[in-house]
């Protein structure tokens, strides 16, 4: 069998599903606007397009994707004059790569990966009263991507989303084409390094019985409930005086809108909150390696976690799966994974204080940390959520195809 993989930042969320083809002789070829390589994949990279702006946000997005779908076709050609067709496509369908792919290669079936379907309310838009729509250009916008993304499950003969709140996002008709199958998580490399945390502590300034609570997200902006946390931080240092805050992400980029005055959202937030803080308690550490993130996360007794009605992190079931005591956001891509009391404390997205109430009272309740922490890692076992299942269930799903 021939799959080829198609994703920008390849291989993406296919990682753990592409090394499990390998295993089984699977002969793989990948697409993607990122540098990669290795010995036992066709790789061909794509220039990522440019596009001159016109001002006109649904024309802009519309020709990036359109320039994307053309420039993921040039390299599917390629792979077609060097003798590769696929049996089984596997795309992204999020940013228009699978547009052209069945002409090219009318024989192979195409899976799509379904990440998030666009709503003009109550997701990743119109649901902070804090930052409503401020044109109906936007609106104008998702629609363009909402019609890159039917045109491609179209052409799909099944679909996969991670998590059935995922494929809930998506119009009703299209759930029976959806399967609902995660990715999962690498559970083996979560693994404590005592070493790297001591070396950590130090570097930081942490005396070893200093409580710590993390908080992380890829960006460090309104959709991963930034702001409600920065805003809980003066009442956390308040009721936890000994205790250390450690930050992972990154300070520019993100899902949603940066400010309007050019500054990051974390500019902006301390500049309003900033004089509340204690800042030698509040640690920024950026983005980090992956070895890095897990030590400083593993350091918890107390993991945040914070989102919109959008895409679950990996870190947060990253988090459970360490066995944290975790406090999150009463949202939907949460509540599929953690129940209030049971796996986790879950707290209205938008109310800091509760944030910061709940954290403490698990930072003075070492019972009830061990027993949502437990309860939590036990859940990631029982969803099949570790990567080596999850890649295997992933397999065989694109073998019955």
């Amino acid at each position: 069998m021939k799959v080829l993989f198609v994703h920008q930042n390849f291989p993406g969320q296919f990682a753990g599903l592409v090394d499990r083809l390998l295993t089984e002789n699977v002969e793989v070829a990948g697409i993607g606007a990122r540098d990669f390589q290795h010995s036992r994949i066709r790789y061909h990279r794509y220039g990522a397009p440019m596009v001159q702006q016109s001002n006109d946000l649904s024309i802009d997005d519309a020709s990036g994707r359109l320039r994307r779908a053309s420039a993921v076709a040039a390299q599917a050609r390629l792979l077609q004059h060097t003798g590769f067709e696929p049996d089984v496509m596997v795309v992204h369908s999020g940013w228009g790569e699978a547009l052209y792919l069945r002409d090219i290669f009318p024989r192979a079936r195409l899976v799509c990966y379904c990440e998030f379907f666009y709503h003009r309310a109550g997701a990743d838009i119109g649901f902070d009263p804090e930052f409503p729509i401020e044109s109906l250009d936007i609106l104008h916008r998702l629609r363009v991507r909402n019609a890159f993304e039917l045109a491609s499950v179209d052409d799909a003969v099944a679909c996969i989303s991670p998590t059935l709140w995922q494929r809930s996002t998506y119009p009703a008709e299209l759930h029976s084409k959806i399967a609902v199958l995660h990715e999962g998580i690498d559970l083996r490399g979560l693994g404590a390094d005592e070493a790297a945390e001591a070396q950590w502590r130090q570097k930081l300034g942490i005396r070893r019985s200093a409580p710590v609570i993390t908080y992380v997200a890829r960006y460090l902006e309104p959709h991963r409930g930034f702001h409600t946390f920065i805003r809980a931080v003066p009442i956390l240092q308040s009721l936890a005086p000994a205790a250390h805050i450690l930050v992972v992400g990154s300070e520019k980029g993100g899902y949603g809108a940066t400010p309007a005055n050019g500054q990051t959202w974390k500019e902006l937030l301390l500049q309003q909150k900033g004089w509340e803080i204690d800042h030698t308690r509040l640690h920024f550490l950026g983005n980090l390696p992956f070895r890095d993130y897990v030590t400083v996360t593993r350091m918890a007794e107390v993991h945040l976690y914070l989102t919109y009605p959008f895409v679950l992190s990996w870190s947060a079931l990253e988090a459970m799966a360490m066995g944290h005591a975790i406090v999150a956001s009463d949202t939907p891509p949460v509540t599929e994974f953690m129940s209030d009391g049971e796996t986790a404390r879950l707290v209205n997205f938008f109310d800091s204080e509760a944030l910061a109430r709940a954290t403490v009272d698990l930072l003075r309740n070492r019972q009830q940390r061990e027993h949502l922490g437990q309860a939590a890692q036990d859940l990631v076992r029982q969803r099949g959520l570790d990567r080596a299942e999850a890649s295997q269930k992933l397999s065989h799903f694109i073998h019955r195809l």
